[in-house]
């Protein structure tokens, strides 16, 4: 249609274009070919100048790093696999990481993670150590195939395999190695070897739940596949009194918030005002579940949404992590009501945020926190006082990485040094003031650190 317009009639007829208009009109159109070309051949250099611009504005190390991928690329003796190429990134990937808690995550593991943050797992739910000479659980998660199953924290892994008929021992790395396949799994585990027996767990997906409701006459949690739905599972703790509940937290992941204030619901709904929170193992989690969390928490708040925590980079920026809510008064008795906590070496992150706001706002002191430890030794949390965040790059794979410290309502900093008991040393009085108690890192067939702390504080 470029050599003749409509004119405002459509019957009009079609203009005669003669062969000079049609030399211009060529012209016309090999020229601007010829400028998309060198349009194109221009951005090519820009692109080309910036590359090597940027390239040679790093520093020698990591242009030695480039050169060296690339030269092993093109020159070792035999192509690598896709999974060596895997593996290989893998150690480099660890080794450019500044710190233990920062992560790379590949874009399938990064939707893994996402999703478990959103509460949906897919997995057996248990997780093991090597300890004390033996593989034991370590975490059951509220929900998880191996909690249906019955498995329970702090039993001993005597044997474990994918064929009932041929179980074999091993260490927490040769469980890992064996449980990839598909399919149902098989534990031989128990408190004792006398107790041992055969449990069947078939890995899938499903809602994780955090938190357990106990009392003097029963206990609660959550379970459901298209929801979770508070469920009686009758195994009340034996020395509580008539006013006391507890309330296991073990990860602040999930719906663990909205668990949480479901069981403070239901204590009030139980009559009971004083409450043992349990943050044993409780590694952390995300910061928004600790906001909505301390909201309930917050004895002597007089500001309708509490600082929580605040974070400072390293730009000097600080960011401040406010309660959802001050609705202490809801669930407790302003002046009566008791609040302990019981943590130990690997209780982190959104727990130890957690108990820095119980006691700058007054809801316990320090004498109320109740530390594990071993003989002689000083008792205290793990000390992260550090916050990740996610970074994602253009392929989908994410970073985890440490980008600032974490601080305490009141300014107080715990990182690298946790909370702790108070001893003395050389003649000075030297922690934070928590009780110590000595007990074992995982619990047997009975808890020996909550015995002795409901003792103390019901007996």
């Amino acid at each position: 249609m470029d050599d003749f317009n409509f004119n405002d009639e459509f019957d009009s007829p079609k203009p005669v274009v003669s062969a000079p208009q049609t030399a211009v009109r060529k012209q016309t159109r090999q020229r601007g070919i010829l400028i998309g070309i060198g349009s194109l051949l221009l951005a090519a250099v820009f692109f080309t100048v910036g590359w090597f611009s940027h390239y040679y504005s790093l520093g020698k190390q990591k242009r030695d790093l480039l050169w060296l991928i690339d030269t092993v690329e093109k020159n070792y003796y035999k192509p690598f696999t896709d999974e060596e190429w895997e593996k290989m990134y893998d150690g480099l990937y660890d080794a450019v990481l500044p710190d233990q808690f920062c992560s790379f995550f590949s874009p399938e593991e990064y939707a893994a993670l996402v999703r478990a943050g959103q509460g949906s797992n897919a997995d057996t739910g248990l997780s093991a150590i090597d300890y004390e000479g033996a593989l034991r659980v370590y975490h059951v998660v509220g929900n998880s195939p191996a909690a249906l199953a019955g498995i329970e924290s702090g039993m001993t892994i005597y044997r474990f395999g994918a064929d009932p008929d041929d179980l074999k021992t091993g260490t927490r790395d040769d469980l890992y190695a064996s449980s990839g396949a598909n399919g149902s799994f098989y534990f031989e585990c128990g408190y004792s070897a006398e107790s041992k027996k055969l449990y069947q767990v078939t890995s899938g997906e499903y809602l994780a739940s955090y938190c357990v409701y106990c009392d003097s006459e029963s206990s609660f949690t959550f379970t459901g596949t298209d929801r979770l739905v508070l469920t009686e599972t009758n195994k009340p703790i034996a020395g509580l009194d008539g006013d006391t509940a507890y309330v296991r937290l073990l990860e602040f992941d999930g719906k663990a918030d909205e668990e949480f204030a479901d069981l403070l619901l239901l204590m009030k709904q139980r009559n009971r005002k004083h409450l043992i929170i349990d943050l044993r193992n409780n590694g952390g989690g995300y910061l928004s579940t600790l906001q909505s969390i301390a909201s309930h928490l917050m004895r002597d708040a007089k500001e309708r949404y509490p600082l929580v925590a605040s974070a400072k980079y390293r730009n000097g920026k600080t960011s401040d992590f406010n309660a959802y809510d001050n609705d202490f008064e809801l669930y407790f008795e302003k002046s009566s009501s008791r609040i302990a906590v019981l943590a130990d070496e690997n209780t982190a992150s959104a727990s130890e945020c957690l108990i820095g706001a119980l006691i700058d706002y007054g809801t316990c002191g320090f004498e109320d926190v109740y530390l594990r430890k071993t003989e002689g030794e000083q008792a205290r949390s793990y000390g992260k006082g550090v916050m990740q965040s996610a970074y994602l790059s253009a392929t989908g794979s994410a970073l985890r990485l440490t980008s600032a410290e974490i601080y305490w309502p009141k300014g107080k900093s715990i990182h690298g040094v946790g909370v702790s008991e108070k001893v003395t040393q050389n003649g000075a009085e030297k922690g934070d003031g928590a009780v110590g108690i000595v007990a074992p890192l995982l619990p047997g067939e009975t808890d020996s650190l909550l015995q002795e702390v409901v003792l103390r504080l019901c007996g």
